[in-house]
């Protein structure tokens, strides 16, 4: 598991930073809610699970005018089992 403090946003085919694409939350009881990026340039995707990256750094790639939601849904997502 990468540690969390180091976690990477940059493509490192393009050197360009990967944009938010989607966020999917787990509705088994596995509690994996996971973050999908995309590369802008070669479009190539990645995905992590939400518990890698810091909640300080999520305000680095969801817009600030999502953030709150986004938090209060995983919030939710993981009292729910």
């Amino acid at each position: 598991m990468p540690d969390a403090s180091s976690f990477n946003l940059d493509c490192q085919k393009c050197q360009v930073q990967y944009k938010l694409d989607d966020v999917a939350f787990d509705q088994s009881c596995q509690n994996k809610h996971t973050f999908l990026f995309m590369c802008p340039k070669c479009g190539d995707y990645k995905a992590t699970a939400m518990g890698n990256v810091p909640q300080e750094q999520w305000k680095e790639f969801v817009p600030a005018d999502e953030l709150d939601d986004l938090l209060a849904r995983h919030a939710a997502a993981m009292k729910s089992h």
